[in-house]
């Protein structure tokens, strides 16, 4: 599936009050898009509270530069 858009991305997890920069959401929706061809929407919407949770903690540490 490759890089999903932010729509996508904020549609797969219910919101779109993602944390994050311009990069960061570029790494985000790659990451999503990977999750999807692994395991599914319905497993993003499933998972979706601690997939938040995780980014912000990503986000809050400055991982991605």
């Amino acid at each position: 599936m490759g890089v999903l858009s932010l729509e996508q991305v904020g549609e797969l997890l219910g919101t779109t009050a993602i944390p994050g920069n311009e990069k960061e959401l570029q790494v985000l929706a790659v990451r999503l898009g990977e999750l999807l061809e692994l395991n599914g929407a319905h497993w993003i919407r499933e998972n979706r509270l601690m997939l938040l949770e995780q980014w912000r903690r990503v986000v809050e540490l400055k991982t991605i530069r």
